[in-house]
């Protein structure tokens, strides 16, 4: 799991941006979005143009060095470095937590894809480091000893990468192995009708062909009617071709073309929950951006019921934020270039029976 994320210089985030999971309260009420110490579901509020999307984008820049998973958002990374200190560098640091270790993965670059270093430590031990300006080398991975980097053909491909892919063996529970098997499995995504991911690969499918070719038609309409939505969906032949239609009593349409903007959101959304069997990390953007109210926080529930994965979702709507669906150390706010959970924001004790978005609208966590 991640336990704390940082980073500076990037896009909006002029100064160091931290978010901790590790700042947890001993509330006695949704005890399940807490595992192992750490925050597992976090919902992070914020206004427009605050950088909800940039954070996601930020965390999950990882991916684009230590994965193949580069996703079909890139222009998410048109505008990199922040404006204001274009010459300086942008440093990201992520903090896990496996079995125990603390893993911590720093790496510099003044660029989308220009590593100038990186350092991994375990229990605050340098394992691994590696200055691409000087090629100065720190190896202490008991695997890797006799691995050569001068091998690495791709300039722009991380060392780290490099190693791990070019040593035959890796115990279990080596740093390296736990950390690149959580990046490969890292996925964002937005609740939009376009299917724009980073991380996680889809395989090159698209969502039709997902549903007819695992015969999952009928639990896609149960899905469904769970979330309110009443479709009696059948297969269509189209030029040869099986596409989910709509059958009504004297009719039968394509689905895509009598499903509303926020059905169709939830058609992506059903896509990417089976993809989610060995997925470790999940950032949704703005999930509930085409969804009302009992929607948005049925979908919140359904997120919030996988412990299997750790997941930020954000919003710019307050209608979420209640102790019923969630918990204050588990609500965040993104403001000015910082994240901080509600119960950081407020002296006052918080309890089960208050109303968190009253407090908010009352100005409590400002």
């Amino acid at each position: 799991m991640i336990k704390k994320f940082s980073v500076k210089n990037f896009k909006n985030f002029q100064d160091e941006l931290v978010l901790d999971f590790s700042k947890v309260r001993d509330y006695e009420f949704n005890k399940s979005l807490i595992k192992n110490g750490l925050v597992n579901k976090a919902l992070i509020y914020g206004l427009n143009n605050c950088g909800k999307s940039n954070l996601g984008a930020a965390i999950m820049d990882i991916t684009m060095h230590l994965t193949d998973n580069k996703g079909n958002e890139n222009k998410i990374y048109n505008y990199y470095v922040n404006g204001n200190n274009y010459n300086k560098t942008v440093i990201f640091k992520y903090e896990f937590l496996f079995n125990d270790k603390d893993i911590v993965y720093i790496y510099e670059k003044d660029s989308q894809m220009k590593l100038l270093k990186e350092q991994l430590k375990e229990n605050n031990s340098i394992i691994f480091e590696y200055n691409y300006k000087t090629n100065e080398f720190v190896n202490n991975i008991k695997e890797a000893q006799t691995i050569d980097i001068s091998k690495r053909n791709n300039s722009d491909m991380s060392v780290l990468k490099f190693i791990y892919t070019n040593t035959l063996y890796w115990e279990d529970d080596s740093s390296i192995n736990l950390l690149m098997t959580f990046v490969n499995n890292m996925l964002w995504f937005r609740s939009l009708r376009e299917n724009e991911f980073i991380g996680l690969m889809p395989n090159g499918e698209n969502l039709n062909d997902f549903i007819i070719n695992e015969h999952l038609l009928k639990e896609f309409e149960q899905f469904l009617k769970e979330c309110n939505q009443e479709f009696k969906l059948c297969e269509l032949n189209e030029g040869g071709k099986k596409i989910i239609g709509v059958k009504y009593k004297n009719y039968e349409a394509r689905f895509s073309d009598v499903a509303s903007t926020g059905t169709l959101s939830l058609w992506l959304f059903f896509y990417w929950m089976h993809k989610t069997k060995n997925i470790s990390f999940v950032f949704l953007d703005e999930f509930d951006a085409f969804y009302h109210y009992g929607l948005s926080a049925y979908i919140l529930k359904y997120i919030n019921s996988k412990e299997n994965f750790q997941s930020i979702l954000t919003t710019h709507n307050t209608y979420l934020i209640s102790n019923e669906l969630m918990r204050p150390d588990c609500y965040m706010i993104l403001k000015n270039g910082h994240i901080t959970n509600f119960a950081d924001k407020t002296n006052k004790t918080i309890r089960q029976a208050h109303n968190l978005e009253k407090m908010m609208l009352g100005g409590e966590f400002e």
